[in-house]
C-alpha cells in the first residue's frame, strides 16, 4: 500500500509540472500561492487578480 501511494504521488507531481508546462494561467497562479509566507487565501486571491490583468 505504501508503494502504491509513493506512485500515485508521483504521477501527480508529473500531471501537475504537465499541466504548469501548459497552462501559464496556472503557472502565474502556483507562483504566487506555493511556498509564499501569509494567509494560503489571501495569496490565493492576490494571484488570481495577476492573471485578470
Amino acid at each position: 500500500m505504501k508503494q502504491a501511494q509513493k506512485e500515485e504521488f508521483i504521477h501527480f507531481a508529473m500531471d501537475l509540472e504537465f499541466l504548469l508546462r501548459k497552462k501559464e494561467d496556472w503557472r502565474i497562479i502556483m507562483k504566487n500561492v506555493l511556498f509564499k509566507p501569509g494567509d494560503i487565501v489571501e495569496n490565493g486571491e492576490k494571484a488570481e487578480e495577476k492573471v485578470e490583468e
